[in-house]
This record gives C-alpha cells, structure tokens and sequence, in this order.
C-alpha cells in the first residue's frame, strides 16, 4: 500500500498536497491569463521567434509552481512578469528598428516569381523544392503558371499570389504523378522539375541551366479551379 501512495502522492505528501496542486494551478491560471491580456495578445495562432521565448521562459516558472512546494507562487509570478516585461521592451524596440525586428524575426522571402522557383530563397528558408511543390498544392495549383509570385512569411506560412485566368500560361505541372514521370520527351515544350525553367525546343537530356536539375516534363497551361 505504501509503493502506491510513493507512487501518486510521493513518500512526503498526503492527500491534501492533491488540494494544494489544484489551488496552485488556478492561482497561476489566472496570473498568466491576466499577464498575457496585459501583453494585448488576444489569441495564439502562429507563435513568432519573440513569444516562442516568451512561452519557454513561462513553462518552467509556471509548471514548478503549480506542483512543488518547494516552489512558492510569489517568485514565479514575479519571474513571469520580468519574462513578460522583457517581451514588452523588445516589441517596442523593434517597433522602432528594422535591423532589430529583421534579426530577431526574420523577414518575409520571395520564393517564386516570374514562372521560376527561386531555389536559393528557398534553400536559405530550410524548404526543399518539393517541400514548395506541396505548399502549392495546398493552395489549389496545379501548374506554376497560374501563379504570378509566392513568398515565405516570417512564421514560414507560404503566401500565393494569382494570375487571373487570362493570364495563366504554360508551366510545370506539380501533381506528383507528373514530377515523377519517366516519359521520354524528344519534342514540345518542357518543364524542369527542379525550379520551373520552360524550355521551347526538342529536349536531348540536358540539365537545366538555371538549377542544374536533370528532370524536364510536358508543360500544361490548365487553368486554377477551387
């Protein structure tokens, strides 16, 4: 009987220690609630580098509070203040400095422009080409000619900019059953699948000039749907 109690209560406590936890996470529930409405921050959709910090510094100070007594609830409250107050400071500075805010959150990056994968941006933002040919999907594209530019937010969402339909021209189809097609192609025009380079002439297995990819498939001007 006495392994269980080590086991759920620990070999110090009683059953009132259980009470106490439950108290201490109310009082750090709302302590960090009422912090983070200081803060204005209504919700929490994508976590930028600064309130990713902010979330960490919280944890430890929250967590211990909440279930070790040798954690009194004072000094946590104060340690998230001065994490919180810190935010704040940083948030205003950056307000006034682009260097700052550039270095600490990154900058939005044009990945695609012009029918072409740029794939040294994406190289740099830690994205594979196909890892791009995914995102795109997700957008509803199904050839890169219906897509005017792409950019890589700060939070590394991708944003998708449109042609309108009378504008879509011929590019690289980016269902995967296409990127890995094995058919020969001796005459047409053809995509790299590497970074979208458009090639008008007959094709003898070259690699593309501006990637060095070696795979090239049909083009197709389909129009985007959805």
């Amino acid at each position: 009987m006495s392994d269980w109690h080590t086991l759920f209560l620990g070999a110090d406590n009683t059953w009132l220690f259980v009470l106490e936890c439950a108290m201490r996470a109310v009082i750090m529930f709302v302590a960090v609630l009422f912090l983070f409405k200081l803060t204005g921050k209504r919700e929490v959709r994508q976590f930028s580098v600064l309130e990713l910090i902010v979330v960490i510094g919280l944890g430890s100070a929250l967590g211990d509070a909440m279930i070790y007594t040798d954690s009194p609830i004072l000094p946590s409250v104060v340690a998230m203040l001065v994490v919180l107050l810190c935010y704040w400071i940083m948030n205003k500075w950056m307000n006034h400095s682009r260097s700052l805010e550039k270095l600490i959150e990154g900058e939005v990056i044009r990945v695609f422009a012009n029918g072409v994968v740029d794939t040294a941006a994406l190289k740099k933002e830690g994205m594979t080409v196909h890892e791009f040919y995914g995102e795109l999907r997700v957008h509803h594209v199904e050839q890169l000619g219906q897509v005017k530019s792409a950019y890589v937010e700060i939070d590394g969402e991708l944003s998708v900019f449109f042609l309108p339909d009378e504008e879509v021209g011929y590019g690289l189809p980016i269902a995967p059953e296409f990127l890995r097609s094995q058919e020969g192609i001796t005459d047409g025009q053809v995509a790299c699948c590497g970074c979208g380079t458009l090639k008008e002439q007959p094709f003898l297995g070259m690699n593309c000039e501006r990637c060095g990819a070696g795979r090239w498939v049909r083009t197709s001007n389909a129009k985007r749907i959805g």
